[in-house]
């Protein structure tokens, strides 16, 4: 690491470095000093040298650069002197609003590669101030081009009608709170792609591969039948793998490549393939990464509309590495110290960026509640219980502050957006808030279910009152899990009645697992009560519309939440006594569940059964767990890890 003062003196060697105007023709410096982004360009792997943490005088750094090998760059050479075929210029022909630029002491300046390259970055800007070109721009790598008759051979290809609803299903679903790509750049090359019929005009490579990835999105989201012999949309998606250049070569395409890899992932999360997803995700933010992504960049190296689109890109691939991380406890690429560019901001021109900022919010709660609570740490008493306490405040904050246009309301007359019936409201906004709020209260069920899988295990092991140990505070944690889950059971409702709700999709399908799964910790803690028989049955029902619509993960799932319903009754009891006849355990996986009407919407003005599970009021913004030491010991249960996995949670208390 390098010292404010070093860095300082630095900067004024640059300044006046800078005051002298460098000749037109190329300097000895620009012939020995490609820039880091050449470097990567070519393919070249990084260098890992780490500057030592001991503070180096300024003597022993002329010291090292006088020993630099000449063969090696060294920008500490550069600063001492200067080239001996530079030419003065009159200091009247130095622009008067041209400021040096400054070297922030940031992280990643520990490197001494990295801080070379911001040296020599300093000492070529003038001779790149004059190019038309950015440096950026005119090393983009060239996508290979196809042939037009590729086209032809892609099975099912849609016509251009068709195109163009698969992208309005894709942009209605994840293009609103989401910017995984351009829309409008994408919508004209699509419809040049249609009209541009000759074989003189080529495809190029890379871009059709994201149109594929593109339609299979939409095909997948608009789903098919229980017949179907395959995933819709999964043809085109083993296409567009076929022509995926190597990880190596996709960094060569930039934000294009970026964007590639992250609609892959998409697909993948969409279809229930979480595992994967997360590899591809991982992928996209970390080319993002090396590209300075997650960066501020307030220099003007790039266009406004670029800086737009990179911005929104980098936090979209951020929201979707942490949502993939958490649900399957993974470990995340970024701490969210290491980045420095601000929420995407709402910019003339652009389509609002209100729904992605609250999405961004969201993400990055559950990326603390995954590093707080589903991960073995080790953290104090008090500073775990500060930690699930600002957790808590935080998601009450970004409800609250929900923006007008996308605001939800619960009342006995039905849900309404924006003031106006979810049936009778703008479908792009309804899907849009609706996702928004699933996103808030799946965060708030992960962070307070384990409080029920507590009161579950207790009631197991000891067969007596579930919850003898808990405080009134900790009873109302339980409180406002089982709400949110409620609350999201009558988004879904109301997803599902207005046709709105993605066949396929993956915060949809996971959010509605999740509240089947607290509904049926309602029942394995008061199992004589039958206090969350509806909502396990409100669960089922959502579940089972999906499956005859072709959702394959929904019928996996369905299974799996009929399997942790018998064994909620000792074997000896009657099966009438379960929820729903368990001959439908094994129906739905044939697709041979009729298609349930429309649900009704649960009634959210009165809750006996909350009266009677948690008295009191279970309002996020007056909890105050302050002198709440048993909150650590029920998260921290000795044999019991908490994962963040419904199935695995389950298991662990099964057994």
């Amino acid at each position: 690491m390098y010292s404010v003062s070093q860095i300082q003196q630095l900067q004024q060697k640059v300044a006046d470095y800078e005051r002298q105007q460098p000749a037109t023709g190329t300097s000895t410096t620009q012939q020995g000093s490609p820039s880091q982004d050449q470097g990567a360009e070519n393919g070249d792997p990084p260098t890992t040298r780490n500057a030592g943490n001991s503070p180096v005088s300024d003597n022993h750094l002329g010291t090292r650069a006088a020993e630099t090998p000449r063969s090696e760059t060294s920008a500490f050479s550069l600063l001492g002197q200067r080239p001996p075929n530079e030419d003065r210029v009159p200091a009247s022909r130095v622009p008067s609003s041209r400021a040096p630029r400054a070297i922030l002491p940031e992280p990643s300046l520990s490197s001494s590669e990295i801080f070379g390259t911001e040296i020599r970055t300093l000492l070529l800007a003038r001779s790149t101030a004059g190019s038309e070109k950015s440096p950026a721009a005119s090393m983009a790598v060239a996508s290979p081009h196809l042939d037009r008759e590729l086209i032809a051979n892609v099975r099912g290809w849609p016509s251009e009608e068709e195109a163009n609803q698969l992208l309005e299903l894709v942009v209605l679903n994840v293009g609103i709170s989401q910017h995984l790509f351009d829309i409008r750049s994408f919508s004209d090359s699509l419809s040049r792609l249609y009209r541009d019929t000759g074989n003189e005009t080529p495809i190029r490579g890379l871009w059709f591969v994201q149109v594929l990835f593109v339609l299979a999105i939409g095909k997948l989201l608009r789903a098919g039948t229980v017949e179907d012999s395959e995933v819709p949309g999964v043809a085109f998606f083993n296409e567009a793998m076929k022509h995926m250049p190597t990880m190596s070569d996709m960094k060569k395409h930039r934000v294009l490549g970026i964007e590639v890899v992250g609609l892959a992932a998409l697909f993948l999360q969409v279809a229930d393939r979480k595992d994967e997803a997360y590899l591809y995700a991982s992928m996209a933010l970390r080319l993002a990464i090396s590209h300075g992504m997650h960066k501020s960049t307030g220099n003007g190296k790039f266009s406004r509309s670029e800086s737009v689109h990179r911005s929104r890109l980098w936090w979209s691939l951020y929201m979707q590495e942490r949502r993939l991380a958490a649900a399957g406890g993974y470990p995340m690429a970024i701490a969210d110290e290491a980045i420095s560019i601000g929420p995407p901001t709402d910019v003339a021109g652009f389509a609002s960026a209100a729904a992605i900022r609250v999405n961004v919010r969201a993400a990055q709660i559950t990326g603390r509640i995954t590093s707080t609570i589903y991960v073995q740490n080790t953290n104090s008493e008090a500073s775990f219980i500060k930690d699930i306490e600002t957790i808590l405040h935080s998601l009450h904050d970004v409800e609250s502050t929900m923006p007008a246009e996308y605001r939800m309301n619960f009342s006995p007359t039905g849900l309404t957006v924006a003031g106006i019936l979810f049936s009778d409201a703008d479908p792009s906004y309804a899907r849009t808030s609706a996702s928004l709020y699933l996103s808030i209260y799946q965060a708030v069920i992960h962070t307070v279910r384990p409080i029920l899988l507590y009161m579950a295990r207790n009631f197991r092991d000891r067969e007596s009152e579930p919850t003898p140990n808990l405080s009134p505070t900790l009873r109302r944690l339980g409180e406002i899990c089982v709400e949110a889950a409620r609350k999201s059971l009558a988004i879904l409702q109301a997803l599902r009645n207005t046709e709105l709700i993605a066949k396929n999709a993956f915060l949809d399908l996971d959010i509605l697992f999740s509240v089947g799964f607290v509904f049926v910790l309602v029942e394995a803690i008061h199992p004589s009560k039958n206090l969350g028989i509806s909502g396990i049955e409100g669960s089922r029902n959502v579940l089972q519309y999906l499956v005859t619509v072709g959702n394959r993960a929904a019928a996996k799932r369905l299974g799996e939440l009929d399997q942790m319903c018998l064994h909620l009754r000792p074997p000896s009891q009657d099966h009438q006594d379960l929820p729903y006849e368990t001959a439908n355990v094994a129906a739905h996986t044939s697709g041979s569940n009729p298609q349930p009407e429309g649900d009704q919407p649960m009634d959210l003005s009165n809750s006996p059964m909350l009266n009677a599970m948690f008295p009191g009021n279970g309002d996020l913004a007056n909890i105050s767990l302050q002198g709440e030491d048993g909150l650590y010991w029920v998260y921290h249960e000795p044999g019991f890890v908490y994962t963040g996995a419904e199935l695995a949670d389950w298991e662990a208390l099964e057994y």
